[in-house]
This record gives C-alpha cells, structure tokens and sequence, in this order.
C-alpha cells in the first residue's frame, strides 16, 4: 500500500484482525514521510457471495443495498447510522455461518434480515417486513 500524504511504500507496523467485523485493522508506516495512519481490509462480497432473485437470476451481493434497507427501516430511531451498520455487519455475518455455498437465495436473505431486526427493534422490523415480504407457501 502507498502512502496517503507522499506516495511512498509502507510497512505494517500492527495488525489486529476483527473478527465480528470480518475485517483486518492495519496501522502503517511510511518508509518515506514516516506518516502513520490506519486502514481495515474487509471481504468484498459483491463476489463472494451470491442472491437468487424471485426470478431465478443471480447477481452478486451488494452490502451497501443492504444497509440501505435496514437504515429506512432504522430511520425512527437517533441513532440511525451507527445502529444500521451494526446491524448489517450482523445481518452478513449469519449470512456467511449459514450457507455451505456462496448462492443464498433472496427469501433467506429477507428472513434473516428480518429476525435480526425483531431482536433489535420491533417497529423496525414491521416497516422492514412491509418492503420486503416474505412469500408464504399455502400448502
């Protein structure tokens, strides 16, 4: 990685790895400048994991769309942004624990995602159950 002030090489100088968070904190050092500064390696799971859509296509999973969706279903509450993230980071860590493959179908999505929000806030999950519907089978 090159330095964010000159452009120089740097050197890990610390890494800790973040587990709930699946991702990698790095302090760094530049060999030129000697600036310091922090960086998180994370998965990009736009290829790591897949959703099949009601209509049979497949596209990759995108987190942003994600949180989006949990943040409008947040947006009562204060802390909006901090609490969305969090529950998103939650929401795609049961999504990588429960699939033996990277294709997960989008209905599971939509149920996982509204579990975590009935946990967190109720009122939450009812405005995110109104979007995005769960299709019951009537057999």
């Amino acid at each position: 990685m090159v330095c964010i002030y000159c452009g120089g090489e740097t050197q890990v100088v610390n890494s800790r790895p973040q587990v709930k968070l699946m991702q990698v904190w790095r302090r760094r050092k530049c060999k030129s400048c000697g600036s310091i500064f922090s960086t998180s390696e994370r998965i990009d799971l736009t290829g790591a994991l897949l959703i099949k859509k009601n209509d049979q296509t497949i596209e990759g999973f995108i987190r942003e769309k994600l949180l989006l969706s949990i943040y409008r279903s947040l947006g009562h509450r204060k802390s909006a942004v901090s609490d969305s993230i969090a529950i998103t980071n939650t929401i795609i860590s049961k999504l990588l624990k429960s699939p033996s493959k990277p294709l997960i179908e989008r209905k599971h999505l939509i149920e996982t995602s509204s579990e975590v929000l009935n946990h967190f806030d109720k009122a939450a999950a009812v405005h995110y159950s109104a979007y995005y519907p769960v299709a019951t089978d009537k057999s």
